[in-house]
């Protein structure tokens, strides 16, 4: 499990992390969010030691994290800035295993179920940004951590590799490895997780999604509604032929638009999210 206690960084007077704590059980999948610049790779480098916290303690599969040795038990996937662009992938995944005490074969294995088999021999200054993904995630689970941190894992990724990618992800963690990992794709943090965590002014939000039940309709009619009486009616406008209503006012709306004579060209369901929640707590219109 992960557990974070009182955790604070400040940089030049700045703080970026004001006293954070929570906790994450054995096996849990559970979801980072902010916008750029409000410290997410902070506090994930600060659980790991990369960065010195001014205050706090973390603890990660069952010990805190105080020595080097909780690097056999931990796995963090950071940006591709870590990466030696003259280097083959098959050099950095051979010295991680290196490094964590495995045999060469273990470099064969993970690059063929995470997908980077096919370039491991080409120099990382000629991969693409998925390619970069593959290999960081694969240094990040090759010794499969008991503990796995991630950071951005989608970006860069085509749909085959993010489905495979995220499947990786559901196995490791129903093998008992804990999740934590941040991303700007909401979508595929719904898909994956109801534990999300908002980080905003230096402090923790979480939210659980399956406590909300609500859910809306997304509209798509003919032509954008107009008239006083739409005012009155919490909806929220998409674009000029689509819009979201809630369960409660649908039939209202409905009959307004037959009235209107605008034609309902399509009605989907649509459930509470955490993009819901990101407009709540960011404030996005």
């Amino acid at each position: 499990m992960i557990s974070v206690q009182e955790l604070s960084k400040n940089y030049h007077d700045k703080e970026v992390l004001s006293k954070i704590s929570f906790a994450i059980e054995q096996g849990e999948i559970a979801g980072l969010v902010g916008p750029n610049g409000v410290g997410k790779t902070t506090l994930l480098s600060s659980m790991m030691g990369l960065i010195k916290p001014d205050h706090g303690t973390v603890t990660m599969a069952g010990e805190l994290f105080t020595k080097t040795e909780m690097y056999q038990k931990v796995g963090f996937m950071q940006d591709n800035t870590v990466l030696y662009p003259h280097l083959t992938g098959y050099d950095h995944l051979s010295y991680v295993a290196y490094a964590q005490n495995l045999s060469l074969d273990a470099v064969e294995q993970i690059s063929k179920r995470v997908g980077n088999d096919r370039y491991l021999h080409q120099k990382v200054g000629e991969y693409s940004l998925g390619m970069k993904q593959h290999l960081l995630f694969a240094s990040a689970i090759i010794h499969q951590p008991k503990v796995l941190l991630l950071d951005e894992p989608f970006n860069g990724l085509d749909p085959t590799s993010l489905i495979r990618i995220r499947e990786i992800i559901r196995e490791l963690a129903a093998q008992g490895t804990t999740v934590f990992l941040s991303s700007h794709n909401l979508n595929e943090l719904d898909r994956m997780t109801r534990h999300i965590y908002f980080l905003k002014d230096g402090e923790i939000i979480y939210r659980d999604l399956a406590e909300h039940h609500d859910f809306s309709y997304l509209l798509t009619v003919k032509n954008q509604p107009v008239g006083e009486r739409y005012q009155d009616i919490q909806v929220e406008v998409i674009n000029e032929t689509q819009f979201i209503v809630k369960k409660e006012n649908l039939d209202l709306v409905t009959r307004l638009l037959n009235k209107d004579e605008n034609p309902i060209v399509d009605i989907e369901r649509t459930q509470f999210s955490s993009e819901n929640l990101y407009r709540e707590i960011y404030q996005e219109a």
